[in-house]
């Protein structure tokens, strides 16, 4: 999973600023109710960070919900987490936005198919979730969840941030820099520098990103 690899990256110190949500995140964290968090907000706007700091806080589990398999059903009964956290929950297919609903409404996972059957509670999770347009997502799930909207980095704040969660390369900020100009996300400036030798310089860097675009693994803008 993503977490496996950006877990020594990630943490609520390398988030730029907003100290008043890292707060309240925490607060939610520590709850003894239930509470869950929607993040709402363009790329490079701190929206997984905030998810992968969330994971390094209190013990979880993180999806990318762009990626949805049954996995993720397995890793639920498997681990029953109390923290759960979702990036690209707009990009979830609807089934899966339904299952998510109807285990939010009642802590219950019920889930019939051919090869395998689910059916079992999580009791008091907590659910923390990233997503671009919430207009994706049904009412009834939006209703779910407490929602702050991030905006978008600035290009120095999204540079800071590179250098941040890339401190043994040392052109983190060329990194950086050439994934802002592509309206790419920090998990684009992460996934890059651990392809990075310690020789290389901004022609790979170049290189790499294209490489990238060209085949789809980050979006050309």
């Amino acid at each position: 999973m993503l977490l496996d690899l950006f877990r020594k990256e990630i943490g609520f110190e390398n988030i730029h600023g907003y100290d008043d949500i890292k707060d309240i995140v925490k607060r939610a964290l520590d709850a003894e109710d239930n509470y869950n968090l929607l993040f709402i907000g363009p790329p490079a706007s701190a929206k997984t960070l905030f998810l992968l700091g969330i994971i390094e806080y209190k013990k979880g589990v993180y999806f990318d919900g762009s990626n949805t398999t049954n996995r993720i059903l397995d890793v639920l009964e498997e681990k029953k987490p109390k923290i759960i956290c979702i990036d690209e929950l707009d990009k979830m297919p609807k089934q899966f936005q339904e299952k998510l609903l109807n285990f939010m409404e009642s802590g219950h996972i019920k889930v019939d198919q051919m090869r395998k059957r689910y059916d079992f509670k999580i009791k008091e999770a907590k659910v923390f979730a990233a997503c671009n347009e919430i207009t994706r997502l049904s009412r009834p799930l939006q209703s779910r969840f407490r929602r702050l909207h991030l905006p978008r980095y600035t290009e120095e704040q999204f540079l800071e941030v590179s250098v941040k969660v890339l401190p043994k390369l040392k052109i983190a900020h060329v990194i950086g820099k050439a994934v802002w100009d592509q309206r790419g996300d920090i998990r684009d400036v992460i996934s890059i520098g651990k392809l990075v030798r310690k020789n290389d310089g901004p022609e790979e860097v170049e290189q790499i990103l294209a490489t990238m675009i060209k085949y789809g693994e980050i979006k050309e803008h």
